[in-house]
């Protein structure tokens, strides 16, 4: 059922880019492939879900989508945080942006509904430095989940 909302929130935020389609072109998609009971890994699980073009520059960036029903708890202190991704995924997002040199934003969705989120921040991963992340950083990056993307001079809103 997670994985359902999960692949629900891509399309949520895809649609996001394509609706835009003058200027932004969706070029690779992770089909999130896996098998967990026969041990079967794919390679492309490891990379951010969404790689965009900028069309009027050419500029390509990655993009992590994470859909989130409720805040979880601190482990740490026991206040509201979303818990995003464990630490060996971070450094496999931080590795593909140094090999492919192109930015990596996180996209996250709470509450609503996967296709219908409440609210969504969009934040770059150089940000998104911690397994959990505090809303105190969050609420620097929220964008209207209504709104359309917007890039400018390196920066996904």
């Amino acid at each position: 059922k997670n994985t359902e909302k999960g692949h629900t929130f891509e399309r949520y935020v895809a649609e996001g880019f394509s609706a835009n389609a003058q200027y932004f072109a969706i070029e690779e998609w992770s089909a999130d492939n896996h098998d967990k009971a026969t041990g079967i890994k794919v390679e492309a699980n490891q990379t951010p879900d969404i790689i965009v073009r900028y069309i009027p520059t050419g500029e390509r960036f990655a993009v992590e989508c994470k859909y989130r029903t409720n805040p979880s708890l601190s482990q740490k202190n026991g206040k509201p945080v979303i818990s995003w991704a464990k630490p060996y995924q971070i450094e496999n997002y931080r590795k593909f942006s140094l090999r492919r040199r192109m930015p990596v934003f996180l996209v996250i969705g709470l509450g609503g509904r996967p296709d219908s989120p409440e609210v969504m921040y969009c934040l770059p991963l150089e940000e998104a430095k911690y397994p959990e992340l505090f809303f105190s950083l969050l609420n620097n990056y929220e964008k209207g989940p209504d709104t359309t993307f917007f890039w400018r001079n390196g920066h996904l809103t």
